[in-house]
């Protein structure tokens, strides 16, 4: 089971708070129940988690208010609200001196539940501003306490989860109006919880004066060393309770292993620390510790090694497997025509692998990682840092036409400065790209160097046989010199160089680039 202390509002920067776990609850697609107690509510708390609730409303399996009823306490926007959006919710009105008062949140999954419980009433105050205190409860089904908690908040508030209680009645628009003109229910800027009270509260500590107490004073409280020296040496106890349900976490473990087969046999029985079942991760943890320790049932061990569980170092198998992923996105990267460089933001479906490459440089320098900078050279030239003449003019050229509005007389001075003097190291094809580029991106013939002729431009020739069907019926970009004529040669160039096709890229459709690259053409 884990238990928080949540409390807000008394740090300014604090995101412990109730709203915030309320939100990440709706958001959890575990979670398909939720049952909301409040004393006070108000439009504002709403409004603040109305995004996440109201996704929650159309993909719940059930989601019920129970809300409290005194003069000025709940607003009319907040019911409306609830009324409007068809959220199913029943009201605590009663005449006794008695007042609703329950703040509780509780959510139910398919592997967990989630209980909050304290001072948040369900506005913006209680949620995120006020200073609150709750408690953050998270179990799994099978987790013995847990169950007992669920078993006495749904025994002792029975009669209102089922709507039996004499003050207890279903929110209806009748309702409502009824409760309008009773004097109970008032617009939010009437209501006293929050606005009357804020105002007068600030009044009355104007006048109050602030004394100082004296900390030296105050008492001491020892605290009692732990009977371990330190995590590492801690052996939970091997309990009834904990018998009685290891069955039921082995079934959710081999659950676990059909969600992540994708992940590969060892990665996909290791439970990392951050998986939606915490209950899970600790069952699997203690698994990992009492075999170490050797106490280990046997009729457990062998269950467990019939499933490949790993008992090894698995933060390293993560490192490796995060590494792997990488390894086959950079890959991916390649085989898509992806122009990678290798600036720390460049990312690729979402996953910076610049910064990922960098890290692995680094760590090569001392002499770390290097198994997986040679995979990585493997999938990828990293020579694109060099300063060859070659690499030089590649990354000149790859500069010039990727930059949205470059400057001439800039690439001009950086042309004279690296490459113009060494113009002879370069070979013809890629003095011509050099050339190519230039006109592509300035619209003038520019010698660089020496006098070269701009390459001519056949794309539209070339467009023209992919789309006759008479003498190309299948719509191939590229067949034999026999059916294409001299406009082969031209092709083929674009095939086998990617800096000749960068600069016809912008030519060409998506579909068209899409058809391209099926057939191995570097875009």
């Amino acid at each position: 089971m884990r238990v928080e202390f949540l409390g807000h509002g008394l740090h300014k920067d604090h995101t412990n708070t109730v709203g915030h776990y309320m939100i990440d609850s709706f958001k959890n697609d575990d979670y398909y129940s939720f049952v909301g107690f409040s004393a006070f509510t108000k439009m504002s708390g709403i409004n603040r988690i109305k995004k996440e609730l109201l996704e929650a409303s159309k993909k719940f399996k059930s989601l019920k208010f129970y809300l409290g009823i005194v003069p000025k306490g709940t607003s009319r926007e907040a019911l409306q609200f609830l009324i409007d959006n068809n959220i199913d919710t029943w009201i605590f009105c009663t005449s006794d001196q008695i007042m609703f008062h329950p703040k509780i949140y509780f959510f139910q999954g398919k592997h967990n539940y989630r209980f909050i419980t304290g001072s948040s009433n369900l506005t913006s105050f209680g949620l995120f501003d006020n200073i609150e205190a709750s408690t953050f409860f998270e179990f799994s089904k099978n987790n013995q306490q847990g169950k007992k908690l669920v078993r006495q908040f749904e025994e002792y508030f029975d009669p209102i989860l089922n709507g039996t209680d004499k003050n207890v009645q279903k929110l209806t628009t009748e309702v409502l109006v009824d409760l309008e003109q009773s004097g109970f229910i008032w617009p939010e800027s009437k209501t006293n919880a929050e606005y009357e009270f804020v105002k007068s509260n600030k009044k009355a500590f104007d006048k109050r004066k602030k004394l100082k107490f004296d900390k030296d004073s105050l008492g001491k409280i020892e605290s009692k060393p732990p009977s371990y020296k330190n995590d590492s040496d801690y052996i939970p106890a091997i309990t009834e309770d904990y018998l009685n349900s290891w069955p039921d976490f082995f079934e959710l473990f081999k659950e676990f292993k059909k969600e992540n087969r994708d992940k590969g046999e060892k990665y996909s029985v290791t439970v990392p620390r951050d998986y939606k079942n915490p209950s899970l991760y600790n069952w699997y943890l203690k698994q990992k510790i009492y075999h170490k320790n050797k106490i280990l049932p046997e009729d457990h061990e062998k269950q467990l090694k019939q499933e490949h569980f790993y008992f090894g170092d698995a933060h390293k198998l993560w490192q490796e497997w995060k590494a792997d992923t990488k390894l086959k996105l950079l890959q991916e990267a390649v085989d898509e025509g992806e122009n990678i460089g290798l600036s720390q933001r460049y990312e690729y479906k979402g996953v910076r692998l610049g910064t990922w490459i960098q890290g692995i440089k680094k760590a090569n320098k001392s002499g770390k990682k290097l198994d997986i900078m040679e995979k990585i050279n493997d999938i990828l030239d990293l020579s694109s840092k060099s300063r060859t003449p070659i690499d030089t003019a590649t990354r000149f050229i790859n500069d010039l036409l990727e930059r949205e509005n470059p400057n001439k007389a800039n690439f001009q001075n950086r042309f004279n400065s690296a490459l113009r003097d060494r113009i002879d190291e370069l070979p013809d094809e890629i003095q011509q790209d050099i050339v190519d580029a230039w006109y592509l991106v300035f619209d003038e013939e520019r010698p660089l160097g020496r006098i070269r002729t701009r390459q001519k431009d056949r794309t539209e020739e070339w467009k023209s046989f992919r789309y006759n069907k008479s003498i190309n019926p299948e719509g191939i970009w590229s067949l034999t010199e026999s059916k294409i004529g001299n406009l082969y040669h031209w092709i083929r160039q674009k095939r086998e160089n990617r800096t000749r096709m960068e600069l016809i890229r912008k030519n060409f459709n998506e579909q068209e680039k899409s058809e391209l690259r099926r057939e191995g053409f570097p875009i």
